[in-house]
């Protein structure tokens, strides 16, 4: 990302701030507003006229309100005509900020109506189902048989009445937008963030067998001391690591299990 668009996000994420934080739980409302906004503007190619460096920023301005103002609120719009005024390295950049601002907006809702811990274990649970279930992950993925609304409709067959309205709206989006790694790739994007607000990290740790609450405890204790903030374990259970412990949080990547052993070994004697 080059500087334009890093300038771009960062203004209009300076100017937000303070609106979003007056919003209070209206954040959450807002948020899904940001993100239907960034859908139909993906979905409608209004990216290029938006984003175009030979229009004038009032004018681009202009065309945002024509093309929002009394469908969305007036706070929203505002925020999109901001977006606009700036420069971005590529038009597809524009709709990806609308997205990360959207996410945070139904998060800092959530955590103002005191539910974000819930959120995050709401999606969570849907990241388990999902990534159990290769036929539900498949029907959730791009199709050339399925539309995205197609999928999105399934999405809410199966998880509306078991979700709060701010963990439904993220799955909405975590099923319509594409990225490599699919809806998982995208609900452990949008946990992360949760856990963040909450001044925490998540922690995947990957076992043979499971562990112990103890174990689980000692490993916390462990994490927190090194990472410097409340830590959240996300355990796995994979056979095929034989013994030992992979962590992964963050950028830190802890790796003692047999079968990277192993797989060092081999890579040693076959260099």
């Amino acid at each position: 990302m080059n500087t334009g668009t890093a300038a771009s996000r960062q203004a209009a994420r300076e100017a937000w701030e303070p609106v979003l934080a007056l919003a209070g739980a209206q954040g959450q409302e807002l948020g899904e507003q940001i993100l239907s906004v960034a859908h139909q503007v993906a979905r409608h190619r209004l990216t290029g006229p938006l984003t175009d460096p030979g229009r004038e920023p009032a004018d681009k301005a202009a065309l945002a309100r024509r093309l929002f103002e009394g469908k969305v609120d007036d706070r929203v719009v505002e925020l999109l005509q901001a977006l606009v005024h700036g420069r971005w390295s590529r038009p597809a950049d524009l709709v990806t900020a609308l997205h990360d601002l959207g996410i945070a907006a139904v998060l800092a809702g959530a955590r103002s109506g005191g539910t974000v811990g819930d959120v995050e274990q709401e999606l969570f649970a849907v990241t388990e189902v999902i990534t159990s279930n290769r036929e539900l992950r498949q029907a959730l993925e791009p199709s050339r048989r399925t539309t995205t609304d197609d999928r999105v409709r399934l999405a809410h067959s199966l998880f509306a009445s078991r979700l709060s309205a701010p963990a439904m709206s993220l799955l909405t989006w975590c099923v319509r937008h594409r990225t490599q790694g699919g809806v998982p790739r995208n609900l452990r994007r949008v946990t992360e963030l949760a856990a963040a607000i909450q001044s925490r990290v998540i922690a995947d740790v990957v076992t043979a067998v499971p562990m112990t609450v103890a174990q689980e405890e000692r490993l916390t204790a462990i994490l927190r001391r090194r990472l410097g903030s409340d830590v959240e374990l996300n355990t796995m259970v994979d056979p095929a690591v034989v013994g030992g412990v992979k962590i992964t949080a963050g950028d830190i990547v802890f790796d003692s299990t047999v079968s990277s052993s192993i797989h060092d070994l081999r890579t040693a004697l076959a260099s």
